[in-house]
C-alpha cells in the first residue's frame, strides 16, 4: 500500500502521455499504414529468398516460421519502444529540464511512467489485435498454440521494456554533455535494429558472432522474446535468456544511477 502511495504522484505522467497520443487518431492510422507496407515488403522479400532456395528451411527457420518471426519481432519492437532519450535531449535543449529537476519527484521515475503511457497506448490500439491475428496464423500454420510460450513471451517483453527504458534513459543522459544528439541517435538506432534481431534473426549471422550478439543487451529486447514465442528455445535456454535479461537490467540501472550522480553536477541549461 505504501509502495503504491509512493508511485501515485507519477501516474498522471503515464495518463497524460496516453491521452496526448490518443488525441491524434490520424497518427495511428498513418503509423499502421506505414508499418503494414513495411511488413508486406518484408513478407515478399522473404518469400523470394525462400523461393530461390532448394531446402525447406534456412538456418532452422521454415518459411512459415519466418513469417511469424517477422510479425512477432515487429510487435515486440513496438511494445518495448520506450525511447525517452529524445524527450530528455529536448528538455535539456529548451531548458525545461530546469523546472522538472526542482520538482519533488524522481526524474527517473517520471520518465519511466511517461514511457509507460506510450506502452499502454500501443498495447491497446495495435498490439492486442495484431497479436491475436498472429497467434491465429501460428495455429493455422502449425496446428497448435503453446500457452506456456505465450506467457513466457509476455514476461520476457516486460523485461524487454525495462531493458530498453534504461538503455534509452542512459543514452538520453548523454545529452547533459552532448549538445546535438541527432547524429548519434541515428547511428544508435541503426545498430539496435540490426543487433536486436528486428531486421534479421541473429541465427542468420556468422556462427562466431552469434554468442556475442546474444549476450549483448540488444538481442534481449526483441530476439529473445520472439524466439520464446516461436518455441525455438528449450527450457534451459529460456531460463538462461531470461537471466541475461535480468542481469542487463541490473547493470543498466546501476550505470544510470552512476551517470545521473556524475552528470547532474555539471549540467548546463541551454534554453529557458
Amino acid at each position: 500500500m505504501k509502495c503504491f502511495k509512493n508511485l501515485k504522484p507519477y501516474l498522471p505522467f503515464a495518463t497524460n502521455t496516453f491521452q496526448r497520443l490518443i488525441s491524434y487518431k490520424a497518427n495511428v492510422l498513418i503509423f499502421i499504414f506505414g508499418e503494414s507496407l513495411m511488413l508486406a515488403v518484408t513478407y515478399y522479400l522473404w518469400k523470394a529468398i525462400y523461393g530461390s532456395t532448394e531446402g525447406a528451411s534456412i538456418h532452422g527457420f521454415s518459411f512459415n516460421e519466418m513469417i511469424i518471426y517477422v510479425f512477432i519481432s515487429f510487435l515486440t519492437s513496438l511494445i518495448i519502444a520506450v525511447d525517452i532519450s529524445y524527450d530528455i535531449a529536448r528538455e535539456v535543449k529548451d531548458g525545461s529540464i530546469a523546472i522538472n529537476l526542482i520538482r519533488p519527484i524522481s526524474y527517473e521515475k517520471r520518465m519511466f511512467f511517461q514511457s509507460l503511457g506510450t506502452v499502454f497506448y500501443y498495447f491497446i490500439f495495435i498490439f492486442i489485435g495484431t497479436f491475436a491475428v498472429t497467434t491465429a496464423m501460428f495455429y493455422n500454420f502449425f496446428g497448435y498454440v503453446n500457452i506456456a510460450n505465450i506467457l513466457l513471451y509476455l514476461f520476457s517483453i516486460t523485461l524487454g521494456i525495462l531493458l530498453n527504458f534504461y538503455f534509452s534513459y542512459i543514452f538520453g543522459l548523454l545529452s547533459f554533455k552532448i549538445t546535438n544528439m541527432w547524429g548519434l541517435t541515428q547511428i544508435t538506432q541503426a545498430i539496435v535494429q540490426l543487433l536486436s534481431g528486428i531486421m534479421i534473426p541473429i541465427a542468420f549471422f556468422p556462427v562466431w558472432a552469434q554468442p556475442i550478439f546474444k549476450f549483448l543487451p540488444f538481442s534481449s529486447m526483441v530476439y529473445t522474446p520472439t524466439m520464446i514465442y516461436l518455441g525455438k528455445l528449450n527450457n534451459t535456454e529460456i531460463l538462461k535468456a531470461l537471466l541475461i535479461q535480468v542481469i542487463w537490467i541490473v547493470i543498466l540501472m546501476t550505470i544510470a544511477k552512476i551517470m545521473w550522480k556524475k552528470l547532474i553536477k555539471t549540467l548546463t541549461i541551454l534554453g529557458g
